[in-house]
């Protein structure tokens, strides 16, 4: 193919799309070697040189187009040199064809053997030839695009031309509107201020951005990609920061802006000096500190009003603080500065100003936590002195200990809390420590405040364990003792003796966990359980894993042992084994057979309460889960033969061990007995409890059955068997089929249908009907505690199109049981089959509103219409008339129904209010006067939740309602 005729370009010339077209193809035959662009060029004079003005702008047009379609590698450097002398020449032309000289710009630039020398001649022609403010607002687009490529890829040459590229730069920025090209300019100009010299002209570029600070504008809500305000301003702030020698004008500008009423001009600025203190230097800011502390006051001390603005001025002071900690002396006239002002404020409690003084106080000490540390602590030791330790003063001990502790504590993330001043840590820790030790004394009666000052106390122990002499720890050890064995006070100090057994195990064992061993056996109930619980957190520090494992141990298979401390010593290996990882619970069954110990203990000792069974079967379960699958298996296939099912502590062995018992371990050789002892069970007994474990286990047994012939044929045996007990009219039958139903469907299996369909059948039945309505709760119900590991794709879908295909030719004159039935499986479908299907539907959630007589059902039904209501659904908005009416009767239903229905159908009015104007109008008087009743209701929730509705109703049609 040769290069394109003179007319095959006149031709390409006449439209847009055809000289679009054209210049793909050019391009691809570019790409391919057809032809040269010189060539293409020479072919295209005609129009390039042509004195009429439109042939012009449609040849450059057409070239623009042929090079923004070349790959950046076909064009060599004399063809890019060649090309970048035509486009700088044309830059002098007339202004209609400068749009196609800047497409053309900005594809040349992205060559990728462009001459760097040709960079300085382009620019310098653009600049002096082209005023870019003058350019539409697409071709400005271009342009930025192109400075951002070119101060990315050539800032050598960039450089070389000093304040030439800057003042140009400056010049095509200035006067900028458009918020897409200032997210461009503010996007890559932050990194340019920080790599090139500014020389002169620093001043000149941050007046650039200064003049757009604080941003203001409102994004199109019809453009799906709009640029928001916010996103905006924190790039306009990165280049406000980009350069240091911005520093004095900076928090000038800042500090003007803070003074402004608006609220976006106050958190613009708070941020402007926030981002100030990250990018500066401690030297570039400390000659503007004095006027920074000025302005942060203002909105700290006292504080503003705004709690954005306080939190946001206290995150930047917290920030110059701790960038100035890197220079000792920069640091300390800062915290001189700001300590002098709030320090004074901190000795009452009950001054206005004692809350922002801790806040700044805090600040401080999370910038140098030294110096601000000792200034801080000093003043709340002087002020502690001189306070009489008793009980008319607990009241301001409890807040200075609080900020005391807040004070260590920021102090130790800082690594400062050994290199503070031993002079005044350990006074301020007597006096602390005297307080713990109120305990002791005759008249302690354990009072709410007293207990107050013990936790205040214990608070900051807690976190000045390092910093203890071993005087103020021997006294520690013994308040630990006297509140553990106290018979009255239940105080948690789990974490501080964590951190005293870290630093110091063996003071620990001899002085707290020795003692609380001894005495353990002669200790009540009350005491042992505080005992267990300061100790099981311990159990990772190996120096106390042995010892408290033996107590619990110990306590647990000892027969002489009364049941209390049994169950005590069960409910901390519950708690143990809960807290630890699986590696220490394979680990302590390996060493100490804890599993058959466990079932011994169930099985052997005589008459072990239910509680005590419960804790055996938990602990059961989380060993059993940890382990292997070989060992589940050995597990399984030693101990399940010897259970016998009707024997309670069988059963809760059975518990444990099959629960959570792995999917892929087989229970064939087992199956037929487990079905039916568990079905016998469940028929005979009248302990609820016992019937729910039965429950339980066949659900989850059919769940994870192998796939068989041989199984399904037991389940079919087992159903048939419950078929006969339903005829006989046993509602026991019915519930267990409903479980034997959850776990065939979650997994998939074909007979869940068959005893869906007749629970199904059965919602007619003249006694049964109840039992069979819940039957589907149980179905469609989430149960926690019940594992069910196989799971079919999409079980709650094809559930839910069974019980349509049985029950959707009655949906418009079921009974009561249909109604609440279905809704149950409405509760596990999910939204977006409803949604499908709502015409179908809606009929009979608006039935089960009007009926008013089953509050569980009302609060799914209720939920299902908010789901809908919340995303503005057309089906809803066209049935508000249903809806309304509905919602109104069940809010002032006071008696009959308990307060969440209420609460759910006053929920549903408000988000109503979401709707349009012009619909909800009609409605608006009937609403608000009808909501008055609702406002008299007698439980709290109920009224607030009337509160909420009805003043989003009475707000309908205002113009801020709109």
């Amino acid at each position: 193919m040769t290069t394109p005729t003179r007319a095959t370009l006149e031709k390409a010339l006449k439209s847009e799309s055809k000289l679009q077209a054209a210049a793909t193809q050019i391009a691809n035959e570019l790409t391919g070697g057809t032809y040269n662009i010189a060539e293409l060029a020479e072919q295209l004079g005609f129009a390039l040189t042509s004195p009429d003005t439109e042939q012009r702008v449609a040849g450059t047009n057409l070239l623009s187009a042929v090079l923004s379609a070349l790959p950046g590698d076909v064009l060599n450097s004399k063809q890019l040199e060649f090309l970048t002398t035509f486009y700088t020449d044309r830059l002098r032309d007339h202004h209609n064809v400068m749009p196609a000289i800047i497409e053309g710009l900005n594809a040349l630039v992205r060559m990728k053997q462009l001459p760097s020398e040709s960079v300085p001649l382009l620019l310098h022609a653009f600049f002096q030839y082209t005023t870019c403010q003058s350019q539409t607002r697409g071709d400005r687009t271009k342009v930025f695009n192109m400075f951002k490529f070119l101060t990315s890829h050539f800032q050598p040459e960039l450089v070389k031309m000093s304040g030439d590229f800057l003042y140009g730069l400056i010049n095509s920025i200035d006067g900028e509107r458009d918020p897409r090209n200032l997210d461009i300019i503010f996007s890559f100009m932050p990194e340019f201020i920080s790599q090139y010299p500014l020389l002169h002209l620093a001043e000149e570029m941050f007046e650039i951005f200064a003049c757009y600070f604080p941003i203001d504008f409102h994004p199109s809500k019809q453009d799906p990609e709009a640029i928001t305000r916010d996103a905006l301003a924190e790039k306009l702030t990165n280049c406000l920061v980009a350069s240091e020698q911005f520093a004095e004008w900076t928090v000038s500008l800042a500090v003007e802006k803070l003074d402004s009423e608006l609220l976006v001009a106050k958190l613009d600025s708070i941020e402007l000096l926030h981002q100030a203190a990250l990018k500066f230097k401690p030297d570039a800011l400390e000659p503007h500190f004095a006027q920074i502390w000025q302005a942060l006051k203002a909105e700290t001390f006292p504080g503003s009003d705004n709690a954005d603005v306080l939190r946001c001025a206290l995150k930047a002071l917290a920030e110059l603080l701790k960038s100035a900690a890197k220079v000792p002396s920069i640091s300390q006239n800062y915290q001189s500065t700001v300590l002098g002002v709030v320090l004074p404020h901190l000795s009452d409690v009950h001054h206005r100003l004692f809350h922002p003084a801790t806040a700044i106080s805090l600040m401080c000490v999370s910038g140098d936590a030294t110096y601000a540390a000792d200034k801080i602590l000093n003043t709340f030791l002087l002020k502690l002195q001189g306070i009489e330790l008793n009980w008319t003063s607990c009241e301001e001990r409890i807040r200075f200990y609080h900020i005391i502790a807040q004070v260590y504590k920021l102090a130790a993330l800082r690594d400062s809390l050994l290199e503070l001043n031993k002079a005044i840590l350990l006074p301020l820790q007597d006096d602390v420590i005297q307080a713990l030790r109120l305990c002791e004394r005759d008249d302690f009666d354990a009072k709410q405040q007293d207990l107050e000052l013990q936790r205040a106390a214990l608070s900051v122990l807690c976190e000045c364990v390092p910093v203890l002499s071993e005087e103020q720890r021997a006294l520690i050890y013994k308040a630990l003792v006297q509140l553990v064995s106290h018979p009255h006070i239940d105080l948690d100090f789990k974490m501080l003796t964590v951190n005293l057994g870290a630093l110091q195990p063996v003071e620990l064992q001899s002085n707290f966990i020795d003692i609380c061993m001894r005495n353990f056996a002669i200790f009540s109930e009350f005491i042992r359980r505080k005992i267990y619980a300061n100790l099981l957190p311990l159990l990772p520090q190996i120096a106390f894993t042995q010892r408290i494992l033996d107590l619990v141990m110990r306590q647990l298979f000892t027969e002489t042992v009364a049941e209390p401390g049994r169950l005590l010593a069960l409910e901390a290996l519950s708690a143990l084994l809960n807290q630890e990882d699986q590696r220490f619970i394979v680990e302590l069954q390996q060493q100490s057979n804890l599993l058959h110990k466990l079932i011994e203990l169930a099985n052997q000792t005589p008459e072990l309460p239910l509680p005590s069974l419960e804790m055996i079967a938990a602990a059961l379960s989380r060993i059993m889960q940890q382990l292997p699958l070989s060992e589940q298996s050995a597990i399984v296939s030693e101990y399940l033969p010897t259970l016998q099912l009707h024997q309670t502590a069988h059963l809760y062995v059975a518990k444990g061990l099959l629960g959570y018992l792995h999917k892929d371990i087989s229970l064939d050789d087992h199956f037929e007995r487990l079905l039916d002892d568990l079905t016998k069970l469940s028929l005979s007994t009248d302990n609820e409890q016992l019937r729910e474990i039965a429950h339980h286990l066949l659900c989850s047994l059919v769940n994870k059955m192998d796939n068989n012939e041989a199984n399904r044929k037991q389940v079919k045996r087992i159903t048939h068997q419950l078929k006969a007990a339903v005829k006989a009219g046993d509602e026991r039958a019915v519930h267990l089929l409903a479980w034997l139903a959850k776990g065939l469907v979650v997994a998939g299996f074909e007979e869940a249908a068959d005893i869906v369909s007749d629970l199904t059948d059965l919602l007619e039945h003249p006694t049964l009907s109840s039992a069979a309505a819940l039957a589907f709760d149980i179905i469609a119900a989430e149960y926690p505690e019940l594992d069910l590991p196989v799971v079919k794709f999409l079980y709650k879908q094809k559930f839910f199109h069974t019980i349509m295909n049985k029950l959707g030719t009655k949906l418009s004159s079921c009974c009561e049981h249909h109604m609440k039935a279905f809704i149950y499986v409405l509760k596990a479908t999910p939204h977006s089959v409803i949604r499908l299907n709502i015409k179908q539907l809606g009929p009979l959630l608006f039935k089960t509103l009007d009926a008013h007589n089953d509050a569980h059902s009302l609060c799914i039904a209720l939920g299902i219409c908010q789901n809908f209501v919340q995303q503005q659904d057309a089906y809803f908005q066209a049935h508000l008339g249903h809806i309304l009416p509905s919602c109104l009767e069940l809010s002032k239903q006071k008696t009959q129904l308990n307060m969440q229905v209420r609460i759910a159908a006053l929920e549903l009015l408000y988000d109503i209010t979401k709707y349009p104007t012009y619909v909800l109008l009609p409605h608006k008087v009937d609403v608000t006067l009808v909501l008055a009743d609702a406002l008299d209701d007698p439980k709290r929730l109920v009224r607030n939740a009337a509160v909420k509705a009805r003043n989003a109703w009475y707000l309908v049609g205002a113009p801020s309602g709109d």
